[in-house]
């Protein structure tokens, strides 16, 4: 056997290897710590549902997912993803009603047709009549998805690797003006404050739901920028987009382009992220037609 020929049957049989290891790497990510049920293969007629929760005044949080994601299941469908909303005040669309939405629970339904059957069930109507509102926005996704996304973010994290650049975190924190220190402090407080609440259901993860309309060229090409910067970031602590599709309008005729739903290593990471020089460095580059983006902390696990 030549040289050359061993030499390209060491590099497949690594390759192999090293995109196995990627891929059993992030099953183990999804089950294990975002508590995703999201098989890494799907039928291409699956219809996924993003819904926000909004209780009702006394209603318990535990109590209220469980009752909305047993009640989906009896009607076929399959909880994905249930999180609780981590930060108060997120990045709110103008298209979505003005609520502090409490939990979003992603479901997957085996075809559109299945969601349009139950959305009109009396016995979807009556669940959500247990609610203060449920708003809903389809999620349409190719098969292999999941699969492109994992393999693109192992391919950021080889080129990290071997571009010999410094490693974003820990980060480094952002110097805070004298005449500032004060509303830092506060902020601060906030933020430890909210990583506590937020720990008692999960230190080890944080989902980020985010709905988006991508706005004009300028807009894209300023956003284009930062969620590169953003996903280089999370490629090298093993996270970043675990669901990406396109939008499907389900409610108010909205105007969304993608769902993208991303996941970081814990409330604390990020909350030590946004008060750092790379995270203030780069967010003026985000740049949307709409968007909501809604932190929130995975409890699928403690229901």
């Amino acid at each position: 056997m030549s040289i050359m020929l061993v030499t390209i049957c060491v590099l497949v049989a690594m390759t192999v290897l090293v995109v196995g290891a990627q891929l059993r790497n992030h099953s183990k990510l999804r089950r294990r710590v975002l508590f995703d049920r999201q098989d890494l293969f799907h039928s291409s007629d699956a219809f996924h549902v993003v819904s926000a929760l909004k209780l009702k005044p006394g209603q318990e949080l535990l109590e209220g997912v469980g009752r909305y994601v047993k009640g989906v299941e009896q009607q076929g469908a399959k909880v994905i993803y249930a999180g609780k909303v981590a930060f108060p005040r997120p990045r709110k669309s103008q298209q979505m009603p003005d609520l502090e939405w409490e939990a979003f629970i992603v479901s997957q339904y085996a075809t559109r047709d299945a969601w349009e059957t139950a959305a009109a069930s009396a016995n979807y109507v009556g669940l959500k009549s247990e609610f203060t509102r449920i708003w809903s926005l389809g999620m349409q996704r190719e098969t292999t998805r999941n699969l492109v996304v994992s393999l693109s973010m192992l391919q950021r994290r080889i080129r990290h690797f071997f571009s010999g650049a410094p490693a974003t975190y820990p980060f480094e924190p952002v110097e805070v003006p004298a005449d500032n220190s004060r509303q830092a402090a506060a902020q601060r407080t906030l933020l430890e404050q909210v990583v506590t609440e937020n720990e008692a259901f999960s230190e080890d993860a944080l989902v980020i739901i985010n709905f988006q309309k991508l706005g004009d060229a300028r807009q894209k090409s300023a956003n284009a920028k930062y969620g590169n910067s953003m996903m280089s970031m999370l490629s090298e602590v093993g996270h970043g987009p675990v669901h990406m599709g396109r939008a499907v309008s389900l409610e108010d005729d909205v105007d969304f382009d993608q769902v993208v739903i991303v996941s970081y290593p814990g409330i604390k990471y990020f909350a030590e992220m946004v008060q750092s020089k790379f995270y203030t460095g780069i967010f003026g580059g985000k740049q949307l037609g709409d968007d909501l983006s809604s932190p929130t902390v995975p409890i699928l696990q403690h229901l």
